[in-house]
């Protein structure tokens, strides 16, 4: 059996560092997307940002930097639709609940991502991911100190949940339109995968806001400045994530995206006075100590590998 070469094993360590700041931009785009629902359907809100998305991948398209020319139609249209149902869900959760449980029920998503990868495209978990996994929910649920009396209403608490697992296959269908899966055609564009997720993201979320299911509440300069910033900041995490999938398998993306949970309580205890628990400190120190355990395993393994 040949080696990886070097430079493959690198990528892996280098794609999952990247993660960590693709992390920080979606716990961002939380907070904004959290401001900006105040007034604001949480659907809306999602229609701007996919939107956006559709505006910067033709952009790039039309002055040459983007690459879009899809061949796994299949693996796409999943990706674009279960993606555009994920976020529609997790934004209209974000409306309903506080942004850091609203963050932790939506990246749950790992443990869906683990057993649709498992069942549709045969990845099997690492021994480092079966460990780092439950540490980091643990971490995480310690954090937000969730209690089923604190959730505001079961409707917000059920998107959540319908976020996570359409984020699974969303992310089963983005690894597999990226990665090599022997079976002679080349992997996708992340610029392709992204057109997919945004473009029929955008279809997925037009019929919430027009009548009979919706309407469509027009934002004032400042809630459109909000929403601006809302879309770079998910345009940036999401080809990042995209990107970095290539190198790494999504259940290890799904560990260390757990640092968004991190990141939004603590932003949500900046700017919206959430109330920090004493089990903060402890919940973070898991997180971390499960988002580490993550990249040193692919570390170690790269260093083994050049050893060998």
């Amino acid at each position: 059996m040949s080696r990886p070469s070097p430079p493959l094993r690198a990528g892996a360590l280098g794609a999952a560092l990247s993660l960590v700041g693709s992390s920080g931009l979606f716990a961002t785009m939380a907070l904004l997307a959290k401001l900006a629902s105040r007034r604001l359907p949480g659907t809306e809100v999602a229609l701007v940002r996919f939107a956006l998305g559709v505006l910067a991948t033709g952009a790039a398209w039309a002055s040459g930097r983007a690459v879009i020319r899809p061949r796994r139609w299949g693996w796409l249209a999943a990706r674009g639709f279960f993606g555009g149902v994920a976020v529609m869900a997790y934004f209209a959760c974000l409306q309903s609940v506080p942004v850091g449980v609203a963050t932790l029920l939506n990246q749950t998503y790992p443990i869906y991502t683990l057993i649709f990868s498992w069942l549709l495209i045969k990845e099997r978990p690492s021994r480092a991911a079966f460990c780092a996994l439950p540490l980091t929910l643990v971490g995480v649920t310690l954090i937000i100190g969730v209690r089923a009396a604190e959730l505001r209403a079961a409707r917000g608490e059920l998107l959540g949940v319908l976020s996570a697992v359409t984020s699974g296959m969303a992310v089963t269908s983005l690894r597999a339109a990226r990665r090599d899966l022997g079976d002679g055609q080349p992997s996708e564009s992340s610029w392709s995968v992204f057109f997919s997720f945004t473009a029929l993201g955008l279809l997925v979320t037009f019929p919430t806001v027009v009548p009979p299911l919706g309407r469509w509440v027009a934002p004032s300069s400042r809630e459109w400045a909000v929403l601006i910033a809302m879309g770079m900041t998910s345009v940036g995490g999401q080809l990042i994530l995209t990107r970095s999938l290539r190198h790494v398998a999504g259940t290890t993306a799904g560990i260390i995206s757990q640092l968004t949970v991190l990141f939004a309580v603590a932003g949500g205890a900046l700017f919206f006075g959430d109330r920090i628990t004493p089990s903060f400190a402890a919940g973070g120190a898991l997180t971390l100590a499960g988002v580490a355990l993550t990249v040193l395993g692919t570390s170690s393994r790269f260093v083994a590998r050049l050893r060998g």
